[in-house]
């Protein structure tokens, strides 16, 4: 019996990155990060892409105008504001004490209101009942709600659509779209099935699979045991959910699936063939929504509940818009931050005054505000880059990093103005603290999607200059018939020590570099950088204000962008000396290239604040100035080119450390015992009949 496919898709180039993978040795990284590339490269395709990303012209030229930049600013500036009757209906139910259950949860009341001013068919086409609005027009609705302590509302749509709807939208068939759009128009709840108890949120590793059903022509899905998915937003009897299944147990092509869930449990006998079971996953964040483990056991699907795509490509285009969905909840939770720790500092008075008068409570005050107006403007600016057709690489990340990031910092803040009180359990601060240390992590872990920018901006330039380099070192690698050494044989750097060690193997990788033509080319771009920077020289001795790139802004901003813009365009030589001190080992150097990429993020943010308050108020612009001094402040203190022996040592002293957590031999955890985890993901799979919630 075949296994059933997915439409094909032109198979994209493998990337440089899997290429170094695999000359470094590491087949099975090499596999996963290529199928990413790939399922990335397809949505890329999808959405028709044909401009090179913001942040990769920014650091490699040519550097985009201020119109461009801007953008974000003009496009919601000009928005409408349709979600005004939501946000006015949810406002109504919290004001009445009828947005929230005894125990916290969103209340029936309030879904009801917001659905009957078409919330949950925000951005749905009209065609299908939906309010076919902007996603400009969604990140200002979802931003006011969090900001008024309606965060788990905001959470509850943007799941709904970004990745719910969205995937029907750009990817289901015609059926599918009649027959589930107006569904979700009229509010009912869509879950995206994809994290699992095994594997979390890698997408390429999902466990839960289909086998054919000779019976209807259709399939059954089994997600059991380590399978089960976890970690369901918005799931729940009875509503509708996208289940991402691997094809076949075995197979390596992952599917996407919509259905209804069963009203209730599930058990096989009398009649039934199959097991279901829906139960809370027993997370401490999200609190106030839907959020349930599934288990699925020869669980009945018909042929056309398959949504023709690769689960994995349509995973990569909704988050595009669940990122900037992500940064406007951010900037909404930092301004009811902000809000709550003035009235507190305004009316508290502290040693010789009020707390507001003081210069840490104001100090702290203004990291939420800045946080908040950096994650709008990096929301709108993407959403703007989105709609004029940009490839958004590079941008949808950092954007999301510098939200979450923001985010908890401001939650930190907040708490250093209201001391204990932040602790308070009827504290809507206190009620945020979960999700703001969750938005780091949902959508994509910043430590690792920061990693994935960086790759993704330098991609292009690394193809072209640095492929020779990687493909001499795996040549040197390689035995008799191409196969290749045993680990302790290989060569990931090659350094003056090498030619002591190793010097045929040296001088051979030497001379096979001499013959590659893009080892010259990489030369020639080098002196032609050089040269270009130069020439660059006599400018940067005028002064800002002369500059008319820059008069178009604020005169207190000008001098942020300038630097964000001289350091986003150093940061190319950067990358190659990152490069050409670590080589191959840059595929397990984790740490300079999360360290690059917090540079990276800084800087555009800094110039996205500059760009986004120009022509706003006064008070916004000595926000935005206020943000870009200590953003500035890290950068400078973050050293690339000049801290490479520095991070040498530090790579070296967490992998001892690493080393002895890996074996137990770190003395200091002796005696004490881990506790078992909720939700086991090792071992055998248990009997469905013995799982219980919270297990």
């Amino acid at each position: 019996m075949s296994t059933p496919t997915p439409p094909a898709s032109p198979e994209p180039a493998t990337s440089t990155a899997a290429r170094a993978l695999a000359a470094a040795g590491d087949a099975d990284s090499a596999r996963d990060i290529g199928a990413l590339d790939a399922a990335a490269q397809q949505a890329a395709a999808r959405l028709g892409r044909s401009r090179r990303s913001l942040v990769e012209r920014l650091v490699y030229g040519p550097a985009p105008d201020a119109s461009e930049l801007q953008s974000g600013a003009f496009t919601a500036d000009q928005a409408s504001r349709r979600g005004e009757p939501v946000l006015a209906a949810a406002l109504g139910c919290l004001q009445r004490g009828e947005a929230f259950t005894a125990d916290g949860s969103l209340s029936a009341a309030l879904r009801q209101a917001v659905a009957k001013e078409q919330a949950y068919g925000f951005t749905v086409p009209a065609e299908f009942g939906g309010l076919d609005g902007p996603y400009v027009e969604l990140a200002l609705l979802e931003e006011d709600l969090a900001a008024n302590g309606l965060g788990p509302l905001a959470v509850e749509i943007s799941g709904e659509l970004t990745i719910g709807a969205g995937s029907l939208l750009a990817y289901g068939t015609a059926a599918q779209k009649r027959t589930f759009l107006p569904l979700i128009a009229q509010g009912e709840l869509m879950a995206f099935g994809l994290t699992e108890v095994g594997v979390g949120v890698n997408a390429k590793k999902v466990r839960a699979y289909v086998e054919p059903d000779p019976a209807t022509g259709g399939f059954r899905l089994f997600a059991t045991g380590d399978r089960n998915k976890l970690w369901i937003t918005n799931a729940r009897h009875g509503a509708l959910v996208g289940i991402v299944a691997r094809l076949g147990q075995e197979g390596k092509q992952v599917g996407l699936f919509v259905l209804r869930l069963p009203e209730q449990d599930l058990v096989r006998g009398a009649g039934c063939d199959h097991e279901f079971w829906c139960r809370p996953s027993n997370t401490g964040v999200f609190m106030a929504n839907h959020n349930a483990r599934l288990h699925f056991d020869n669980f009945p699907l018909a042929k056309d509940q398959q949504i023709p795509a690769d689960g994995v490509e349509v995973l990569f285009y909704c988050l595009r818009m669940g990122r900037c969905m992500l940064a406007a909840m951010a900037a909404g939770y930092q301004r009811m931050f902000a809000v709550d720790a003035l009235a507190y500092a305004k009316a508290r008075d502290g040693v010789g005054g009020a707390v507001i008068k003081h210069e840490l409570p104001r100090q702290h005050l203004g990291r939420m505000l800045g946080g908040a107006l950096q994650s709008r403007a990096l929301s709108h600016l993407s959403l703007a880059q989105d709609a004029a057709g940009v490839d958004l690489a590079g941008l949808r990340d950092l954007t999301k990093s510098a939200a979450a990031t923001s985010a908890l910092e401001s939650q930190i803040a907040c708490e250093r103005v209201l001391g204990g009180r932040s602790f308070d359990r009827s504290s809507r601060v206190h009620d945020a603290r979960g999700n703001m240390h969750v938005f780091g992590v949902v959508e994509g872990e910043d430590d690792l999607i920061l990693m994935g920018m960086v790759k993704d901006v330098t991609d292009r330039f690394t193809g072209r200059y640095l492929a020779a380099l990687l493909g001499v070192i795996q040549s040197i690698n390689e035995g008799p018939g191409g196969a290749p050494l045993p680990p302790e044989q290989r060569i990931l750097r090659i350094t003056p020590l090498t030619l002591l060690k190793q010097p045929r193997r040296a001088l051979q990788a030497t001379f096979r570099l001499l013959t590659k033509a893009s080892f010259w080319r990489l030369k020639a771009w080098v002196l032609g950088q050089l040269l270009l920077e130069g020439l660059r020289l006599p400018l940067y001795l005028l002064p800002t204000n002369w500059l008319p790139r820059y008069q178009l802004l604020p005169a207190g901003l000008r001098r942020y962008a300038r630097f964000a813009e001289t350091r986003l365009r150093w940061l190319r030589f950067a990358y190659l000396g990152i490069n050409l001190w670590f080589q191959l080992e840059l595929t397990r150097a984790q740490i300079p290239l999360q360290r690059l990429g917090k540079v990276i993020e800084q800087l555009v943010t800094m110039l996205a604040l500059c760009h986004h308050s120009a022509h706003h108020d006064a008070s916004e612009q000595r926000i935005a100035a206020l943000q870009c001094e200590q953003l500035q402040t890290r950068v400078r203190g973050t050293r690339l080119l000049t801290g490479l022996g520095q991070m040498e040592r530090l790579r070296r002293l967490v992998g001892a450390v690493g080393d002895d957590l890996e074996k137990g031999s770190c003395t200091l955890l002796e005696g004490v015992a881990p506790q078992a985890y909720a939700h086991p993901f090792a071992g055998r799979e248990r009997k469905a009949g013995k799982a219980r919630p919270g297990s």
